[in-house]
């Protein structure tokens, strides 16, 4: 019953959330997120396909915590579902894990929802302080998502980042070109 109540909560919640759009022409898809984040620029990013986004006081929070556990990346993707799966540190042994650092495991979810089957995961990754040197392990989020018609999309977002990758995720489309 409580988990019934929290999922009904956490579906109110983030309907509530204000959105703004974002539609990339150039790689046919759009989606939602947050109106307190932004869209930037990732120099470690040269894939054309991937959009990044951050909350808009990213810089100010960088200042307190100094390790980024808030950017999202999210891309279409031309490999196969198991490739990405592969790419994004996803393991098939009859069921699926996500990998981590050091060989960590954890049992991924999978499930689908609107035409879509969703392959989702929380690894422990090393994280490293802005101003340098390893400050501990981190949680990170993956997805791995595949429509009917084999179109894949990625998304991969700090500990930080669950709520707004759960936005992206509901409203991400890929357009007719």
């Amino acid at each position: 019953m409580s988990t019934i109540l929290l999922t009904f909560v956490a579906s109110l919640w983030l309907q509530a959330v204000p959105t703004q759009a974002y539609r990339n022409s150039q790689c046919s898809y759009s989606f939602e997120y947050p109106r307190d984040w932004q869209l930037v620029k990732d120099p470690t990013t040269t894939y054309n396909c991937a959009t990044t986004l951050r909350p808009s006081d990213y810089e100010k929070r960088m200042a307190e915590l100094d390790v980024d556990v808030f950017t999202i990346t999210v891309q279409a993707s031309g490999q196969s579902f198991q490739e990405a799966a592969e790419d994004n540190g996803f393991e098939f042994n009859g069921k699926w894990e996500v990998l981590g650092r050091m060989g960590m495991r954890s049992q991924a979810q999978v499930s689908s929802s609107r035409g879509w089957l969703i392959l989702r995961g929380i690894a422990s990754v090393g994280c490293f302080s802005e101003k340098g040197g390893y400050s501990g392990l981190c949680d990170e989020y993956r997805v791995v998502a595949k429509r009917k018609d084999d179109q894949i999309l990625v998304i991969t977002g700090g500990a930080k980042t669950g709520t707004v990758i759960d936005i992206v995720l509901k409203t991400f489309k890929f357009l007719t070109r």
